[in-house]
């Protein structure tokens, strides 16, 4: 075929295709109020929608910065990662005093070098109050590892030489740490017996006044003859505001991984609730790279966790007084891709980033308090190679989400991080004019055939009926609200 018959074999399928949207529009004509109720909710969900930036990078080395963790006060993010060097590691700090707009130079937290020992989910931890700042993380200096904490008194300007924490004998790992809202601290941690089998999972609260008190650790009594948690999953530990103390952990029953919850009253001295929070029958005769995560809200709860069988991370949601979680959801319903890894941050509306690992890139979802539906998802991170992110996290300050993780689209791991920002987008308004009109119906058309390749806004502002998808049904309701107009 010439290049003639090929331009008009091509002018003949786009005309056929363009066709098919004029029938369309046709129909919607006819059936025009059909679809009101439909528009109407769709413009509902969308009414808080967070739009991720440019990807800034933090560190510069030739060396691997991996598993960043912050905590924000005000304007303060205090962030911290850890540098490896070889089979050396050391833990990092670095502070923004202007929302991320810029990171004081980063200063290594340990006074002895090259003994921290870190995994994925399993890095340093941070804890803020009032001008105290706190970083926890795993060392082998004895020759064991043992749980460490460095603390500032002065924002993190300055750091004391690291203290023990963890208090038995052999090896401790997987440790999460928090301070509550009266500035007491709070540490969980796996314990391992001589011959490395996982022994128990220990609690231990620091009450905090003009010097630290240590309380000695308890068992959290999920280390029993026919189950225990997954050996090497991290746990994550979350204290309320009446200072109960919540941890979620994998739990293994004959290789059946699902994850389980544990509750310690403030008033009790040991964990007496129990609770499996997820039921997917996640069979595995491995131990998995990723644990749950959890956070808590006022008197909401909210879950994360990873079916390896189904290659599908979920979300859960209930009240501190049902903790019922049959109400799951899949991050990212309409994609093919592994999703692992999942972070959660609750406030208005639940939160939350993750990888899909079949490009490792690192994605942003919203559930919709009030709907319940899955919204406003998109990839986070801007390269378009075929680089690996990993370790993301998300947390919130006033109304921008900050998301940081590890990149290495330069060579080696670095640390990266973007902010979501609050923007008013109009469903059907695609060309962001303030006027939905047959300009934004041309547009959507090109996104459809692949002629035009849309922004994070544009993308949202077409997916009209929000099942993440840009397709024939999202053009009926847009001329319906122009019908309707």
């Amino acid at each position: 075929m010439g290049a003639v018959g090929r331009r008009f074999e091509s002018c003949h399928l786009d005309l056929k295709l363009k066709a098919s949207f004029i029938e369309a529009f046709l129909f919607v004509h006819s059936n025009m109020y059909k679809f009101l109720f439909i528009i109407l909710i769709s413009s509902f969900l969308l009414s808080e929608t967070y739009i991720f930036n440019e990807n800034i990078r933090i560190t510069t080395s030739d060396n691997n910065q991996k598993f960043p963790e912050i905590a924000i006060d005000d304007n303060l993010i205090h962030l911290s990662w850890v540098s490896i060097n070889g089979g050396s590691k050391n833990v990092i700090y670095s502070k923004s005093e202007d929302y991320g707009e810029s990171f004081s130079i980063p200063m290594q937290v340990n006074h002895l070098n090259n003994n921290i020992v870190a995994y994925g989910q399993s890095g340093p931890r941070v804890a803020v109050y009032q001008n105290k700042v706190y970083i926890t993380y795993t060392d082998d200096r004895s020759g064991l590892t043992a749980i460490y904490l460095n603390i500032s008194e002065d924002y993190g300007d300055t750091w004391q030489e690291e203290i023990l924490i963890s208090d038995t004998q052999y090896l401790n790992a997987y440790q999460d740490f928090e301070v509550d809202i009266n500035g007491n601290l709070h540490l969980v941690y796996y314990n391992y017996a001589a011959n490395y089998h996982l022994q128990d999972v220990r609690y231990r609260f620091f009450e905090v006044g003009d010097v630290i008190y240590f309380n000695p650790s308890i068992l959290l009594g999920i280390v029993i003859d026919d189950m225990e948690p997954c050996d090497c999953c991290q746990p994550d530990l979350e204290i309320d505001q009446n200072g109960d103390a919540y941890v979620i952990y994998r739990n293994n029953f004959q290789n059946i991984r699902d994850a389980y919850l544990a509750v310690k009253r403030y008033s009790d001295n040991a964990f007496s609730e129990y609770y499996q929070v997820s039921d997917t029958q996640d069979y595995m005769g491995f131990c998995p790279s990723s644990g749950p995560f959890l956070d808590i809200n006022n008197e909401t709860i909210a879950i994360s966790y990873t079916s390896y069988n189904h290659e599908n991370a979920y979300i859960g949601i209930s009240t501190l007084d049902n903790l019922d979680f049959s109400d799951y959801l899949s991050l990212n319903p309409t994609s093919n891709s592994f999703q692992n890894y999942p972070y959660i941050l609750l406030d208005d509306n639940l939160y939350a980033v993750w990888v899909e690992q079949d490009g490792w890139d690192i994605y942003y979802g919203m559930r919709d308090i009030e709907s319940g539906a899955m919204i406003n998802i998109q990839k986070i991170n801007d390269d378009n190679t075929n680089s690996t992110q990993k370790d993301p996290i998300i947390y919130k300050q006033g109304d921008t989400l900050y998301s940081f993780w590890s990149d290495n689209r330069n060579g080696n791991y670095e640390i990266y991080f973007s902010q979501g920002l609050n923007e008013l987008i109009i469903p059907g308004d695609i060309n962001q004019d303030n006027f939905i009109d047959i300009l934004d119906i041309v547009i959507i058309v090109n996104i459809i055939l692949g002629q035009y390749q849309p922004d994070a806004q544009e993308v949202i502002a077409s997916d009209l009926n929000n099942d993440s998808l840009i397709n024939i049904q999202d053009i009926i309701l847009l001329i319906n609200i122009i019908l309707g107009n």
